[in-house]
């Protein structure tokens, strides 16, 4: 498969020539259209990836076919990141005289995949997703169709596409610096959504941090919500009990907090803690907590200017991947005075 010469962009025509098929059956492919076979579209699936085809979008301006409209697709609208990150996204395009068609994947890969689907054949000018699973096979598929797709917070491992997210590894860093600080030795991880990248990279930050200071690596993978209080009450009755925890997001250091009520273990005495994520109401907490802040309203806000830009056809050629700085906000679970 010969690419274009590097002074010109693939175009439709050369991915059907590639695929040893019509134009029509390249477009049908892009935007999904049931009559396709599945022999057919993996073969100009893989014409577009060898050849670097982008779909013309300043040609759908041109010929007035844009919606007006965008979606949004995130996992779960009672998780507080996802909340902002849903109001910050639906202003910034209102503003701009867009629409938003919100979709909520409830952690399903399927569920998201059917949604990204009929958005696609809505069709909307462009999707903002945070993904179940970032190698989840249709991601590619979408990645590779005539609709943008900008993700956030979660960048698709198998595909490329513009992403916004925060520096998750600097964060945790923060966090595991900071227990040390306070001069704690054995400080335990508490990870679930294992299978996220932004979750690996801080749980990986955890482990750089304490194998630099020659001390015990403690990690609890969590896989479901019910091994929340059985694991914490293994970890605090072994040998390793730690003096201090790390939990790399927000619905996971609910849920420890609530295991350690259980098991009358008392935050900012017995045990010392720093989350990731801020929700507001972390204030309202005895004691209140120690947490890397993202910039949630922020990422939205860049998601949307990204995507505005593929919309317009103005996009830089090379995918743009927009990494902003977490803080660590002080308070007292970490043992500091109010």
């Amino acid at each position: 498969m010969r690419r274009p010469s590097s002074n010109r962009k693939a175009t439709l025509v050369d991915v059907a020539k590639a695929a040893g098929v019509g134009p029509m059956t390249v477009s049908r492919t892009i935007n999904e259209h049931p009559y396709v076979s599945e022999a057919t579209a993996k073969r100009v699936r893989a014409a577009i990836r060898k050849l670097g085809y982008r779909p013309n979008l300043a040609a759908r301006m041109l010929t007035g076919q844009f919606s007006k409209s965008i979606g949004l697709i995130v996992p779960d609208v009672a998780d507080p990141f996802f909340s902002i990150v849903s109001r910050a996204v639906q202003q910034a395009a209102r503003k701009a005289g867009y629409t938003v068609w919100l979709a909520v994947s409830d952690g399903d890969p399927a569920t998201e995949k059917a949604e990204i689907e009929q958005m696609t054949n809505h069709p909307v000018d462009g999707i903002v997703l945070a993904p179940v699973h970032s190698r989840a096979r249709h991601l590619t598929v979408a990645a590779a169709g005539a609709i943008p797709i900008v993700t956030i917070d979660r960048p698709i491992e198998s595909a490329s596409t513009d992403s916004v997210e925060v520096g998750n590894q600097a964060g945790a860093r923060l966090a595991v610096e900071h227990l040390r600080n306070h001069q704690y030795r054995r400080i335990a991880c508490v990870a679930n959504d294992f299978h996220l990248r932004s979750i690996r990279l801080r749980v990986s930050a955890y482990e750089e941090c304490v194998r630099r200071e020659k001390l015990p690596i403690t990690k609890v993978i969590l896989e479901h919500d019910e091994e929340v209080l059985p694991a914490m009450r293994s970890l605090f009755r072994s040998r390793r009990r730690p003096d201090a925890l790390f939990v790399t997001n927000n619905v996971c250091t609910v849920q420890v907090i609530q295991a350690l009520q259980i098991l009358g273990i008392q935050l900012g005495k017995d045990i010392a803690l720093v989350g990731f994520d801020d929700p507001d109401f972390f204030t309202l907490l005895r004691p209140p907590i120690t947490a890397v802040r993202q910039p949630i309203t922020e990422m939205g806000q860049h998601a949307i200017s990204l995507l505005f830009a593929r919309i317009r056809g103005e996009g830089p050629a090379a995918h743009a991947r927009v990494t902003l700085p977490a803080e660590l906000i002080v308070r007292e679970s970490c043992g500091c005075s109010g």
